[in-house]
């Protein structure tokens, strides 16, 4: 064989490589999930409340699963669809999450009915969902954190490093970011975010 054919089959070689590469990387794309385009960034001056943010800019579903309302009725995310969702978990023998909760009552109380729907999970194992009820009553807290990881499913299916942890999601029950660890919520800075969150959605 000589050069010239020798090159020949290795440019053909080499544009069937390129082909295959690029058709992977797009496959790849294509399963990670349609582009965020009007995903709102955490500013810094949020973000350094908590010890890490994920940002999420490809569509991605939080893990379907089962939990109890306050009302003590199985539910799932389906549930929150139509409304972008502000998901905490906590549990009553985390310092750091029960000492933001006041604050995430207040976000949730001063966003009531804007587009913005605030909850908080206890992901407890020692305690009832009626227990759970009376330490959040015994505090003046109110009942958005009385959802209840009654069958583990949540600490089982959701990934967290450890909590609290938070996750916001999309009408369609899209993750947009992760927040890890605690934080003031009802701070200027949270304001600022969740008012320019919500004015750039439709």
């Amino acid at each position: 064989m000589n050069k010239q054919k020798l090159f020949s089959y290795l440019s053909i070689l080499g544009v069937i490589f390129s082909v295959v590469v690029v058709f992977q990387y797009t496959q790849m794309y294509k399963n990670r999930g349609e582009v965020i385009a009007d995903q709102v960034e955490v500013p810094d001056d949020f973000a350094r409340d908590f010890a890490r943010v994920i940002t999420k800019n490809r569509s991605k579903p939080i893990e379907e699963v089962h939990f109890l309302s306050p009302e003590g009725e199985k539910i799932d995310w389906s549930a929150f669809k139509g409304e972008y969702l502000l998901v905490n978990f906590w549990a009553s023998w985390c310092s750091p999450c029960v000492i933001e909760l006041p604050t995430l009552d207040r976000l949730e109380q001063k966003f009531r009915g804007k587009g913005l729907k605030v909850i908080a999970i206890s992901l407890d194992q020692g305690r009832s969902h009626d227990e759970i009820k009376e330490y959040l009553y015994n505090r003046n807290l109110g009942e958005f954190a009385a959802y209840f990881d009654s069958d583990t499913q949540v600490q089982k299916t959701i990934p967290m490093r450890g909590i609290p942890t938070t996750y916001m999601l999309d009408k369609r029950g899209n993750v947009l970011h992760v927040f890890e660890g605690d934080a003031d919520w009802d701070s200027p800075e949270s304001i600022a975010f969740f008012n320019k969150f919500l004015d750039n959605k439709d």
